[in-house]
């Protein structure tokens, strides 16, 4: 039950991630991206597949770590286990490609912000999705 309440979980999440990610990056952001846009990668659609594995693995990962670090599976902890997960992806990757490329400051912040309000929202979903409701014992 265990295994299957995890894989669900994850492929939720995943599903929520690709919708999340394409609203936010080609609607909500859509005018600052396109300030970048000339740092894509020219095979850029070749390489889609790489990106939709990588999000399957950070989903994997943070289903993970929440059933291994998270105790009461509140969705008050699920949050807050959420924004630890964004803000060390955050660090490792937002101000990592504002330090690399020359990408305005405010680009790596707005995708910064994206970042910590969706895995504070994955984070309070995991939560509820993990949890088993209890039972009560039938009659003898």
């Amino acid at each position: 039950m265990r295994g299957r309440r995890f894989l669900l979980t994850a492929v939720l999440l995943f599903v929520i991630a690709i919708a999340w990610n394409a609203v936010l990056h080609l609607v909500l952001l859509a005018k600052v991206n396109a300030s970048v846009r000339h740092l894509y990668r020219a095979d850029l659609p070749e390489k889609m597949w790489l990106s939709l594995l990588l999000t399957a693995g950070i989903v994997v990962l943070f289903v993970y770590g929440h059933q291994r670090f998270v105790r009461s599976s509140s969705v008050i902890e699920g949050a807050s286990y959420g924004l630890f997960f964004a803000l060390a992806a955050g660090l490792l990757v937002d101000l990592n490609q504002y330090v690399l490329y020359p990408i305005p400051i405010g680009v790596a912040a707005l995708w910064f912000a994206g970042g910590l309000v969706e895995f504070t929202l994955y984070g309070m979903l995991t939560s509820k999705l993990l949890t088993q409701p209890t039972r009560c014992p039938g009659p003898a």
